[in-house]
């Protein structure tokens, strides 16, 4: 490897959206990057606009060699691109970027002499032309010699490069998982409820992600005891009573809710009232419409919903 980073050769098949976006911040960066896809329009197209930058088609003519040799495609493609290009792909590192799956998904690259390594931005990139790994929390897992080298090359791009054993990788990307594509998918629930209360889901997906982007910064700034907000943190147990009623006919919504409103009472300990509100949210509880409500108000509010 050079002394200087960015005399480092790099290979990177794919590339996927992961892997296009540290292309951008490589080459913006200082390096220089060999891009290897299987449509060459597509990559010479992207590749034309980042300085530094050759393409090659990925077919059985290719032989290459470089420093390190980054895989940027799909989970279940890893290991079967890996067995394809050992032995045409020479290279002294060898890395992909799945959050979920071990370097020894490399493990063709080895008997030549390479070192295997993983390195997952925890990202959701969606593809645009500006998207970068700065500033990025990246995993880093793989061989000491690898997981060296990519903790190296994460903080030239800017990103925030952490060890990570293989074995803790599979929670660490459900957790990734349910942070992202699991807020998306919760919004899309909140959006569909909007619906049902007469509300368009274009209105829904416009104020409920403005909405989540609130709590989310939040967190980020808050320990979760502070960020925490709504009815379950502040013990409003009749409005919890309310939501339970109103959630009754979409039995999934009802036990969502009753999860995510155990995980508050959980992060806010010793504000009372915790046993009202797990009674309410317990599966059997009886029907809130089996029991009159505590004033004219909420009478009110389900004659409305009524």
């Amino acid at each position: 490897m050079q002394d200087d980073v960015t005399k480092t050769r790099i290979v990177l098949v794919g590339p996927g959206r992961a892997g296009r976006a540290f292309a951008r911040s490589w080459t913006g960066a200082g390096g220089s990057i060999v891009l290897v896809a299987r449509e060459a329009k597509g990559a010479r197209a992207f590749g034309a606009d980042l300085p530094r930058t050759e393409v090659h088609v990925l077919d059985d003519r290719l032989e290459l060699a470089g420093d390190v040799v980054v895989l940027s495609v799909p989970d279940d493609a890893i290991r079967p691109l890996a067995q394809r290009l050992a032995g045409r792909v020479a290279c002294r590192f060898a890395f992909h970027f799945s959050g979920a799956l071990g370097s020894v998904e490399l493990a063709s690259f080895a008997p030549a002499g390479a070192k295997l390594g993983s390195l997952h931005p925890l990202r959701a990139f969606s593809g645009t032309a500006t998207e970068t790994w700065a500033s990025v929390f990246v995993a880093v897992e793989g061989e000491d010699p690898a997981a060296r080298i990519g903790m190296k090359l994460c903080r030239h791009v800017g990103g925030r490069p952490h060890r990570l054993a293989a074995a803790d990788k599979p929670l660490y990307h459900a957790a990734a998982t349910l942070a992202a594509g699991g807020s998306a998918s919760l919004l899309s629930l909140a959006s569909r409820l909007w619906e049902q209360a007469g509300l368009s889901e274009q209105d829904g997906r416009s104020a409920l992600a403005g909405l989540a982007a609130g709590a989310v910064a939040a967190v980020e700034r808050l320990p979760f005891d502070r960020a925490l907000t709504g009815p379950v943190a502040r013990r409003d147990v009749e409005t919890v009573r309310l939501h339970r009623e109103a959630l009754r006919p979409w039995p999934d919504q009802v036990d969502l809710y009753a999860l995510l409103a155990k995980e508050t009472l959980r992060r806010t300990r010793g504000r009372g009232r915790e046993e009202e509100i797990a009674r309410i949210l317990a599966p059997d509880a009886e029907s809130p419409g089996d029991a009159p409500l505590p004033n004219a108000e909420h009478s009110d509010i389900r004659r409305r919903k009524g």
